[in-house]
């Protein structure tokens, strides 16, 4: 440490939080921090320009005159509203959001150092009276912006002043004025040069909420003073610009804000929107209004639009009859519907009554005759098999048409089947990591495709434009599709001009207004991107749950949804299928399932871990338990006996009879030699007397042995699954060593390489060591003494007890 330069030095400095027992550590730590530049620089590079001097006044003990002069000189901001407080603050005045010493840790000949150089800055005629600091001025802008311009007693020249002359601006977090100083450049464009000025970064939520300001539905503003406020902002700093969330917010109330709803056709018009004007909105009953009232200024030939204003027909009107609902598509302009239509509004994770849209389809789409109605409801509950969330759908389908499980049965077996060959090589890594099975995904999940809760349950392009889960509407008035089409949005990602709620704007400037009053930091700005996201439906049932209730955890449907759960990690779906307490017969786990995850590199659920240790079963793949899907205890197929060769534990064949393992032998019976009947056993007569001591010994030995070997089976799954899975990571290890060997060699700078281990193998090392734990744990328990197994003390003679020789003594040799 006494070797390094003084800039590493000051970058430690700069990282601890207090440095106090750090320079105590030796003396050149110590005479280190007297210098005035070091104490400087930690408050500039922690705290930042702004807060810099707030932060070091506190630390009164460290600040000297010469430690100010470096401040004032390196940067920090020093603003008359600052200088204002301090005074106040440092001869006992009431400042309410500042409850430490403060200033008044400093001495006095420092504060006056810093008097000094306020009055330099400033001038002599610095107004220190009690409620006329620059602050109250901002406050007293800030309420009089919702009266008339006339009733206003602050002109616009004197807050002007304040931020021009007196570099007004918040200076530290605390203050109440820093979450309402966005509001001044809501009210009034020109402030917002000053204020970059004084150090203001203006980030997205305040720009969000500037642009709200704009344009909230108010009787003062029209539609010119808004579009001339928003192209001021726009000039004056490239940064600011209206997202799509706030546009968004606008055309959820579109006809009750018709203020602000033309200002933002009008600049669309213009091209002062970076994307095309486009709503997005969940179709539920509640925004079906806004929605069919966009549709007259925006009607649009994108398949996603039309698709979105067919289920806010179909949707609003859940028991109207067929003729309605033609009237009110034609009403819209929707018609002529086709089958392709009704398919992409059935395959909607909203739609769960499906009655009177195939009511609709038979009378005007001609889908009413048998051969014609079965091929296409069998073609809807197979894409419904890979939307998560249409387990109601489907229980309602085949409920209505039992033929319809014929056709789940076998697109499980063909089509959605999955196995090793089916899966990205584990070199791939990239393609290994994107990789996602098509049942059994979680809706809830964020991934990269699904930025948004309920964003990603995509069936398949059947047309090339139509995705499954439609569930936004962007109605652009050219007829192109605002994220694909667009110059502007093209390549962007989508928080770059923001995303889209559910909230209208009155909602979300209410929000802010009343966390306002709670907290005053700048946390509270609402983004709306992200809230008020409206859920799935109250009584959504997943199709994985669905499958386990109708066709049982032995089956081959079931298997297959198990195999794309297990690699898509969700959870929802295997706590279904593998917790006892909800699920007294589990669906089995099989080795299948970790070498999957091993070839994806994924680490196994917990669940999956729980259920070996709880003793589950030992099954190579799903066809070990599918093959006898009624017995209960598991037989060894030829491919197990062939695989765990090496295991000495032997099942009985027999569901109910189960031998001592005294009579268990594993030497087979000769060629030729027919095996007795059953009722030759059954004629042996027992030479036992009834009731006697023998036949009492023999039945208790019988039924202590039968217990053994049932714990000794329950023993022997655990331990196979440990030697199987202690394969696979013998495996993957090697797999490691390898790249690593490789990726040393291919190294020609020298430099050390930092290889980390894949998630399944870290995963699976830590699950091995708790699985051979209860292992041993287990073998402890089956191990105590126990009365039949030894003889018994008390019956053996004494000359028979074994007595222990006391040691020979050593000899001692002397010389």
């Amino acid at each position: 440490m006494d070797r390094l330069p003084d800039e590493v030095l000051q970058i430690i400095f700069d990282e601890v939080d207090n440095p106090a027992s750090l320079v105590v550590v030796c003396k050149r730590f110590h005479e280190f921090s007297q210098d005035p530049y070091v104490r400087a620089h930690y408050f500039l590079s922690r705290y930042g320009p702004v807060q810099a001097l707030y932060w070091a006044l506190g630390r009164g003990k460290l600040i000297s005159e010469q430690v100010l002069d470096v401040l004032l000189s390196s940067g920090a901001h020093l603003s008359r509203y600052f200088v204002q407080i301090a005074v106040h603050h440092y001869f006992r005045s009431c400042c309410p959001f500042i409850k430490t010493p403060w200033v008044r840790t400093l001495s006095l000949a420092t504060f006056s150092h810093l008097m000094k150089r306020a009055c330099e800055r400033f001038g002599p005629n610095i107004n220190t009276n009690k409620g006329e600091d620059d602050g109250n001025v901002f406050r007293l802008f800030i309420k009089e912006s919702k009266a008339r311009t006339e009733r206003r007693s602050l002109a616009m020249d004197v807050i002007a002043e304040v931020l021009d002359k007196g570099k007004f601006i918040p200076f530290c977090s605390k203050d109440p004025i820093m979450a309402q100083f966005p509001l001044a450049l809501s009210i009034e464009p020109r402030l917002l040069p000053l204020a970059i000025a004084n150090g203001f970064r203006m980030d997205s939520k305040y720009r969000d909420f500037v642009f709200r300001r704009i344009l909230e539905r108010s009787g003062e503003h029209d539609v010119e003073g808004i579009t001339s406020n928003v192209r001021e902002l726009c000039r004056l700093d490239a940064s600011m610009f209206i997202s799509r969330t706030v546009a968004a917010e606008v055309l959820m109330e579109a006809e009750s804000n018709n203020t602000g709803y033309a200002a933002l056709k009008a600049l669309d018009r213009e091209g002062g929107l970076r994307f095309p004007l486009a709503t997005r909105s969940i179709t539920t009953s509640s925004a079906a209004i806004s929605l069919r009232y966009l549709w007259k200024d925006f009607p649009s030939q994108d398949t996603t639009a039309r698709l979105v204003m067919l289920l806010t027909v179909f949707l609003g009107s859940p028991s109207a009859g067929p003729d309605t609902l033609h009237a009110e598509l034609q009403r819209l302009n929707l018609v002529p519907v086709s089958e392709d239509d009704i398919i992409h509004i059935l395959l909607n994770p909203f739609v769960e009554n499906l009655s009177p849209i195939l009511a609709y389809a038979a009378a005007h789409c001609g889908i009413s005759d048998s051969s014609t109605l079965g091929p296409f409801l069998a073609e809807i509950v197979v894409r419904c098999m890979e939307i998560a969330l249409k387990g109601n759908m489907l229980r309602s389908m085949c409920n209505s048409h039992p033929a319809l499980k014929g056709a789940i049965i076998y697109a499980a077996s063909t089509t959605y089947r999955l196995s090793l060959e089916d899966l990205p090589s584990s070199e791939r890594e990239e393609e290994c990591a994107a990789f996602e099975a098509r049942l059994c995904r979680d809706p809830w999940a964020l991934n990269a495709k699904n930025p948004l809760p309920g964003m990603d349950a995509h069936v398949g392009d059947w047309d090339g434009s139509v995705s499954s889960n439609s569930d936004e509407a962007e109605l652009d008035d050219d007829g192109s599709s605002s994220d694909s089409d667009s110059p502007l949005v093209s390549g962007l990602p989508w928080f770059t001009i923001g995303g889209i709620g559910q909230e209208t704007l009155t909602q979300v400037i209410s929000h802010d207004e009343l966390e306002l009053r709670r907290r005053r930091s700048a946390p509270w700005l609402h983004n709306g991107a992200w809230s008020l996201l409206l859920p799935y439906l109250d009584n959504v049932l997943p199709v994985g749950k669905w499958v386990r209730d109708e066709f049982g955890s032995r089956h081959p449907v079931t298997a297959t949804f198990m195999n794309h759960a297990v690699v898509n990690s969700c959870h929802v779906v295997c706590g279904r299928y593998m917790q006892w307490h909800d699920a007294p017969d589990p669906v089995p786990v099989t080795l299948h399932h970790f070498k999957m995850l091993a070839r994806l590199g994924r680490a196994p659920d917990g669940l999956l871990i729980n259920a070996i240790a709880r003793g589950a079963e030992f099954h190579l793949t799903e066809n070990d338990y599918l093959d006898n899907p009624n017995i209960e205890v598991k037989r060894e197929t030829p491919s197990a006996e062939s695989f765990i060769s090496g295991s000495t534990h032997i099942q009985d064949p027999s569901p109910s009879i189960r031998l001592p393992s005294s009579s268990v032998t594993t030497s087979s019976a000769p060629r030729g030699c027919k095996r007795p009947r059953r009722s030759a056993a059954a004629t042996v007569k027992s030479y036992a007397i009834s009731e006697s001591d023998d036949e009492r010994a023999t039945s208790s030995k019988w039924k202590l042995s039968r217990q053994r070997d049932e714990k000794r089976v329950v023993s022997s799954n655990l331990q196979l699954w440990i030697k199987h899975l202690s394969a696979i990571q013998k495996d993957e290890t090697k797999k490691f060593n390898e790249k690593k060997r490789h990726l040393e060699q291919s190294n020609l700078s020298g430099a050390k390489l930092r290889v980390t281990r894949s998630a399944f193998l870290r995963q699976l090392i830590t699950s091995l060591r708790d699985l051979r734990k209860e292992s041993a744990e287990r073998q402890r328990r089956l191990a105590p003494t126990n009365p039949h197994d030894e003889p018994n003390a008390s019956d053996d003679d004494d000359e028979y007890q074994c007595r222990i020789r006391a040691p020979k003594r050593k000899k001692l040799t002397f010389h």
